[in-house]
Parts: C-alpha cells; structure tokens; sequence
C-alpha cells in the first residue's frame, strides 16, 4: 500500500474512534443498544439490533463510498477503503469498552458482554466477529492490497 493508502486507512480508523466515543455515550451502560427503539432480529441466542443494521451495513457502506463517488471507480481504492472498514469496525467495537465511562474494559468477557458470540483462541476469549473480520482484513490485504 501506498502512503496515501495509509492516509486513508488512518483517516478511517479516526472515525472508527470517534464513533467507539460516541456509541459509548450513547448507550452507556446498555451495550449493544440493548434498551433502544428499533427493530431487533434474533439470530439464534444473539440480537441483531435496527441501530447496528444502519451504522454498519448502511451508513458506513454509504460514507465509504464517497471518495469512489467523488472520483470515480478505482478498485485499488475500494479495496483500500474495505480493508479499512473490515479493521475500523473491531477497532471501534473494542474502544467502546476502553472509552465507555459506566462499562469497564474488565466487563471485554464472555459474562458480561452476552451480546457477543465468543470463541476461545489458546487462552483467550475474543469475540467472534473480531476474528471474521480481522481473517476477511488479512485476505483482502493479501489478495489486493498486499
């Protein structure tokens, strides 16, 4: 990758930070918009909330795609802005605990934080999107970017 596209990468996962403040404060103590308004989807034991559905498969998607919209297709661009998204949305996900002032990084566990399915990694516990997205991040790297 270029230095621009590290530009772009970096620009990303400042907004993904931004975002991990403002989900916090948002719904505080109540994590994955646990007490909102909206629509929820049971996907098993798990919850797929209507807030989630906009932020991560709607609005995200839709401001990613302005600098391809502005510009032009540029595949090498679009990959660029993938890998950032696949990156920025764990990076998000996990700053909400380190930045949410009434639910503690101690609660990052299969116990409190219930919203998440879990797998176990030799000691560790990690959620199991982390670990789809970051696979998905190291493949669209590899494949396209690499």
């Amino acid at each position: 990758m270029s230095n621009q596209d590290w530009l772009v990468f970096l620009v990303v996962q400042a907004a993904m930070v931004a975002t991990a403040f403002w989900e916090a404060y948002i719904e505080g103590a109540d994590g994955w918009a646990k007490n909102q308004v909206g629509w929820k989807v049971c996907l098993g034991k798990f919850t797929y909330t209507a807030y989630h559905f906009w932020l991560y498969w709607v609005m995200f998607p839709l401001l990613l795609a302005l600098p391809l919209v502005v510009i032009g297709w540029d595949g090498h661009l679009f990959w660029v802005l993938v890998f950032s998204y696949l990156v920025g949305a764990t990076v998000e996900d996990f700053l909400w605990f380190v930045v949410n002032p009434v639910y503690p990084l101690r609660k990052f566990n299969p116990v409190d934080c219930d919203w998440h399915p879990w797998i176990i990694l030799g000691r560790f516990y990690i959620p199991t999107p982390y670990v789809i997205r970051l696979v998905l991040a190291v493949l669209v790297f590899a494949l396209f970017l690499g």
